[in-house]
């Protein structure tokens, strides 16, 4: 039990990912067509939408958390923060909805709903969401088993 790799979420939802995918099979098609400058554009603004996320990667080991984003799927930056730095842990449930119009301005609007487990320090200014769950039972499961693995002695629940 060394590190533990939780994804969050995609850069601009599922359909931003579309359109990245999208804008990479073009470049594609661009290059084959001949025209390589602007097929390679189109691969690297394309690979960038499709496969940029964020996520939270926990060291069990040295006991911190590293909030990151991976850009173009494999270049990941953030930093690590030592669990101590933690106070409070919070649950909650976000809503997103992500819209996209059509070229006749028709709306398509794709909603989630999830609930977070998140890690705050004493004044709230710090937040690390360490991942995304179905329903608050197996969030607390998740926040027990945090408190067990990282040896953690004192932390609250704090909910709003």
């Amino acid at each position: 039990m060394k590190t533990t790799n939780h994804k969050i979420d995609k850069l601009l939802g599922p359909t931003g990912s579309f359109t990245g995918i999208s804008l990479a099979v073009f470049g594609i098609v661009t290059i084959i067509l001949g025209s390589s400058a602007m097929g390679i554009f189109l691969i690297i603004a394309g690979s960038f939408l499709a496969f940029t996320y964020s996520g939270t990667k926990i060291d069990f080991e040295k006991r911190r958390l590293k909030s990151y984003t991976c850009l173009f799927g494999f270049i990941s930056y953030g930093r690590w923060i030592g669990i101590n730095e933690f106070k409070k842990f919070t649950i909650s449930k976000t809503r997103r909805s992500y819209t996209t119009y059509s070229r006749a301005n028709v709306p398509l609007t794709v909603k989630s709903s999830d609930v977070r487990l998140a890690l705050l320090n004493n004044t709230g200014s710090l937040k690390i969401t360490v991942n995304k769950y179905d329903s608050f039972e197996s969030a607390r499961k998740a926040m027990a088993e945090l408190i067990r693995d990282l040896q953690i002695s004192e932390m609250e629940e704090w909910s709003r």
